[in-house]
């Protein structure tokens, strides 16, 4: 088995679809203690101007995504990428590796037993060799769309953003845990601190 770089850390992935509630169960794994770190936020991090993933994302599409400014237009990308499979597998090609390399990076620094990493990428981006146990988060795809029209996204883009995401079955068979939040918060967050008293679990 090749060497991770993270051996003498236990990693829990926190997988799921968007919009299935795997930041409600980042939040509650705070609460209690577990370091976690957002892939979308890391990727945000490193999308900023002259960053590692402004820098690939500008050789790979040129400037036609930077606003006047020259910042990335994360959301004008995303739904580009989002409508074209092509498009997308490209931006992934270039973006996935950088983000991987810096996760692991970050992930070996964290002085705790057991740290989280969130996002829906984790199996195409290579991070499940990674993982000790790894939470899936799931919800109906309906209810998912419905969520995402809440926050200000049309159906129709809601419904390529669930469409573009393809690898969430691979990574769902690949759970220690299926977390079903088809209710409310409240019921997610007793069932994610019942896991959390379940010390078979985190063995």
């Amino acid at each position: 088995m090749r060497s991770t770089g993270c051996e003498n850390r236990k990693i829990l992935g926190i997988g799921g679809g968007v919009a299935s509630g795997k930041s409600t169960v980042v939040s509650f794994l705070e609460g209690q203690g577990i370091p976690v770190l957002v892939l979308d936020d890391l990727a945000r991090e490193l999308s900023a101007k002259g960053k590692p993933l402004w820098k690939v994302i500008v050789y790979g599409f040129g400037r036609s995504f930077l606003d006047t400014r020259g910042m990335l237009q994360r959301e004008k990308l995303a739904r580009v990428a989002f409508r074209s499979w092509r498009m997308l597998f490209m931006l992934n090609s270039l973006t996935h590796p950088l983000l991987f390399f810096e996760a692991r990076r970050r992930l070996q620094r964290l002085e705790k037993e057991w740290v989280a990493i969130e996002g829906a990428i984790l199996f195409e981006a290579g991070f499940c060799p990674l993982l000790s146990k790894l939470l899936f988060v799931d919800a109906p795809r309906d209810l998912r769309i419905a969520r995402l029209q809440a926050k200000g996204i049309e159906e129709g883009e809601a419904r390529n953003r669930l469409k573009a995401q393809r690898f969430l079955e691979c990574l769902r068979r690949r759970a220690s845990k299926v977390l079903e939040n088809v209710s409310s918060l409240e019921s997610l967050k007793q069932e994610v601190f019942s896991l959390l008293q379940d010390t078979s679990f985190w063995k």
